[in-house]
């Protein structure tokens, strides 16, 4: 037969076709008188069939199928044969001409397709025509693309067995590829996620969690590699540490990684959990741009506990967390991290955010920051918040905050420098700081709980009215517990300003041994309680307990101790000698009987009487009695002055 392409070029204008041409035509198709070859004419219908017609069963296909064989199909029918179809992994999903199943019967000589699939895996299509009873083993391959996490490690010694990690999946299995940066690499099977081990927080809430196995590399030569971790869409948690240990109050300790130097890329879209995943790498740093590219991440625990801690380095990237927004939660994220600054916008994500308890604790945060810090600035950058290692807006993109507990707790060792002048410099506490969501709406901020939010920070100046923005606070037990020095020389005659009001500071003057106080237009910070809460009342909060105490006995040490600069070559002298009596009033609801059971468990009292614990001013004015800066103390009652809360 001569095909009709060829046929039409015997055809074509000014040819003179030959008699084999004109037969060639006539021989390549049918005539009348002839009769059709049925087994030359096909049928094709892709649709499986829904009823039986003769020996033709249900589910049928005809793909290019003769109608000589149609016709016998459905007078005589065929033999069934069965196909199955194995696979690995073995629990993929298999689906036979539109039927999900691993075996289905047909007659002989069908064609059949079928796909293969399983999450975490490329997906496989394929036909088959089956001649005879057949099984067919369809491997997958594993789809890596889903996670990728490289980080360089360092090891000192040759054949070191190095943790490289823990990886677990949400799915019964998954798969993995490390690439150990030594020329070796190893797919390994992701052992599913086994949170049976419990700890609980300070706050009484119970975290589970995996301390399962981590993978391992031995490197037979020192030096430094670059891993690559790749992984299915199933793995679900990863941790770097190689376990984790229960201390004695019930938090789980991580063990210390120092092999991990650097962190560069981080990125998932199945990981839901990072609870201790950087933790205990004390040596780590991240990347200058580096991310977690983890959507779908909901929880966030002690993530970066003590990362770093060993170097201490200057921050993490400002929008380091910028894809993450689902925690509710920064329960001790960044506990003993050795960063030391926090940049403008890290925390702006995270809009469902209600708690940030214990999230900074214990961190370098501000640990030297202002050494060597010109003295004569320093009063500018202070008051103007010009250079601030806190921002006093972390938390205006977090409407919903509402516990700050223990966040800035111990942070910098209580140490945030000595200027250029030698003076000491201070963690200053910024009114705004409490206005959570208010770039993102809210009129004033929702925040309730602060117990210990500053706690033994030691080095503090505030700026007044520090509660202007936070009308719901209810507990401010151990806020400014074991402060320490607090004076505004910082040089020779140089000092920060003495705030009077929110829109005034103090001018001090000298005449003839007589010294003034006038309050005069200007911007400054305090440590004079009664300018940190001017308000007549305050009646939501009803905890005070172990708010104001102080570290040590002395004449610089803690709140309301008198101003006298007259030694560091300033005029200023100030009384802030307060009635005790007047200053409690401004919180009647912090009295007898009014500790709730959550802040009996937020300030675990270890001093006073059973009765004391009850009571919502237990131990607030601790070592305050030390002179005369509370003017009516021996009118007040003692549980005032007890040793209350263990700091």
């Amino acid at each position: 037969m001569t095909t009709k392409a060829e046929l039409k070029t015997f055809f074509e204008n000014g040819n003179v076709p030959g008699q084999e041409q004109f037969w060639a035509w006539m021989d390549s198709y049918w005539h009348k008188e002839e009769a059709i070859d049925a087994t030359s004419t096909r049928y094709t219908n892709t649709q499986p069939t829904t009823y039986q017609v003769g020996g033709v069963p249900i589910g049928t296909s005809f793909d290019q199928m003769p109608v000589q064989e149609v016709l016998d199909f459905i007078f005589y029918g065929k033999q069934q044969r069965s196909l199955t179809i194995t696979t690995t992994p073995p629990d993929a999903v298999v689906t036979i001409n539109g039927v999900i199943g691993n075996t289905l019967n047909v007659y002989e000589g069908a064609n059949v397709s079928y796909t293969v699939e399983r999450p975490g895996y490329f997906s496989k299509t394929a036909s088959v025509k089956v001649t005879e009873d057949m099984t067919i083993h369809v491997a997958l391959e594993p789809d890596l693309s889903n996670t990728e996490i490289k980080f360089k490690i360092h090891t000192t010694a040759a054949n070191q067995q190095v943790p490289i990690a823990m990886l677990r999946t949400s799915d019964t299995q998954t798969l993995a590829k490390i690439t150990y940066g030594d020329g070796q690499s190893t797919t390994v099977s992701v052992p599913q996620y086994d949170g049976s081990q419990s700890w609980t927080d300070n706050e009484g809430n119970i975290h589970y969690i995996d301390n399962g196995n981590t993978f391992y590399h031995t490197y037979e030569v020192a030096g430094d590699y670059e891993v690559t971790i790749n992984a299915g869409a199933n793995v679900n948690y990863v941790r770097f540490c190689e376990g984790l240990i229960s201390d004695p109050a019930g938090y789980m300790v991580p063990t210390i990684n120092n092999y991990i130097q650097e962190i560069s890329v981080f990125r998932s879209d199945s990981l839901t959990n990072l609870d201790y995943t950087f933790a205990g790498l004390s040596k780590a740093n991240v990347g200058p741009n580096f991310k977690l590219e983890t959507p779908q991440v909901a929880s966030m625990n002690a993530t970066f506990y003590g990362f770093g801690v060993g170097r201490e380095f200057d921050s993490f990237p400002a929008d380091m967390l910028s894809q993450i927004s689902l925690p509710t939660a920064l329960r001790g994220t960044f506990f003993r991290a050795g960063l030391k600054k926090i940049l403008p916008g890290f925390l702006d994500s995270l809009t469902e955010l209600v708690s940030v308890f214990e999230c900074f604790k214990n961190s370098k945060l501000g640990k030297g920051y202002y050494s060597g810090v010109d003295a004569g600035q320093y009063p500018t950058m202070a008051v103007q918040g010009s250079n601030d290692f806190v921002p006093v807006s972390l938390f205006w993109k977090n409407p919903k905050l509402k516990d700050i507990s223990h966040v800035f707790n111990y942070i910098g060792e209580g140490w945030f420098g000595n200027l250029s002048s030698g003076y000491l410099a201070y963690f200053v506490i910024r009114r705004e700081l409490f206005w959570n969501g208010k770039t993102a709406g809210n009129l004033n901020g929702t925040i309730q709980s602060a117990f210990y939010a500053f706690g033994k920070c030691n080095r503090v100046l505030c700026e007044p009215n520090i509660l202007k923005h936070a009308p719901n606070m209810v507990y401010l037990g151990g806020i400014f517990t074991q402060t320490n020095q607090m004076q505004h020389p910082v040089g020779w005659a140089t000092m920060v300003p003495v705030a009077a009001s929110e829109t005034e500071v103090y001018r001090f003057s000298e005449n003839n041994g007589n010294y003034t106080a006038v309050p005069v237009a200007g911007k400054g910070l305090t440590f004079d309680l009664r300018l940190m809460f001017p308000d007549i009342s305050y009646p939501k909060v009803t905890c005070i307990s172990g708010a104001f105490t102080v570290a040590a006995t002395g004449s610089t040490m803690g709140f309301q101790h008198q101003i006298d600069y007259t030694t560091n070559g300033q005029v200023a002298k100030l009384d802030l000698s307060m009635s005790g009596t007047d200053f409690l009033s401004k919180f009647p609801n912090a009295k007898a009987g009014s500790m709730d059971a959550y802040a009996k468990l937020m300030l675990g009292q270890t001093g006073g009487t059973e009765s004391d614990k009850n009571d919502g001013r237990h131990g607030v004015f601790y070592r305050l009695d030390q002179d005369s800066r509370i003017s009516d103390k021996t009118t007040l009652p003692s549980l005032i002055f007890n040793n209350a809360i263990p700091y």
